[in-house]
């Protein structure tokens, strides 16, 4: 973690802030993952990432707000979610902070996709006050990494702790995924599930999508380095701004 401002002293962050091409603001959520991964897992695998990506590109990154935007998961115990305008109001004064501290790029991420929404609203905030401030997110690489899975992606775009989310969890973290608890549950989806709000607790057992019992260290590698190579096209995207 050479590159989490968590671990600096106040003055060794003076000094890295304002000198760094951007620094990475993290949003996490605490929610189910399944029976087989800890509820933290989108916290650790975001720091697993930012640390990659500012590691590459000399950055910094400052460590995850934890809770996050997780309204499908709610009803799984062990979930917390945070509301749209709290947590874009919270991480509108944590960006506020890097801005007035000299942070010449303001970059937010999150590998939790429910809080994608949020990070949109937070942009288009600052521009409307004529600032920019940026966001990264896996975008291109998951197509491309969806090659690399032995089994589907339910309805093609739904991953939460399946195959993918596992392997990736094998490669960083093995020793806190429980594989002996995985699960393969491919549920039918819900009649009104495109057209109306429905909570994952209604037709998931588990709370993980797709076989995670098909994942492994491996390919949690191939995906890693994948998703990497996207976060840092367009990390180079804004610097080049």
């Amino acid at each position: 973690m050479r590159r989490n401002l968590f671990y600096c002293t106040w003055d060794e962050a003076a000094e890295v802030i304002p000198q760094s091409e951007g620094i990475l603001l993290l949003l996490g959520s605490v929610e189910e993952h399944g029976y087989h991964l800890p509820l933290g897992t989108d916290v650790l695998l975001a720091h697993d990432f930012a640390e990659a990506v500012c590691e590459k590109e000399d950055m910094y990154y400052y460590p995850c707000i934890p809770y996050g935007q997780t309204w499908s998961a709610r009803g799984f115990e062990g979930t917390i979610g945070i509301s749209k305008p709290a947590l874009c109001a919270y991480c509108m004064e944590a960006a506020e902070n890097l801005i007035s501290m000299g942070a010449k790029k303001v970059i937010l991420f999150s590998f939790h996709k429910g809080n994608f929404e949020v990070m949109n609203d937070i942009v288009r905030a600052f521009k409307e006050r004529g600032t920019d401030i940026y966001k990264i997110q896996i975008k291109k690489g998951e197509g491309v990494a969806k090659k690399e899975l032995k089994t589907p992606v339910w309805e093609d775009r739904i991953w939460h702790a399946g195959e993918l989310e596992t392997s990736l969890m094998l490669y960083l973290h093995r020793d806190l995924v429980r594989m002996e608890k995985a699960t393969a549950e491919f549920p039918e989806k819900p009649e009104k599930y495109e057209v109306a709000a429905v909570p994952w607790r209604d037709f998931v057992k588990s709370g993980a999508f797709g076989d995670a019992r098909a994942a492994d260290a491996e390919t949690g590698k191939k995906v890693f380095e994948l998703f990497c190579r996207d976060l840092l096209e367009q990390v180079k995207t804004i610097k080049g701004i």
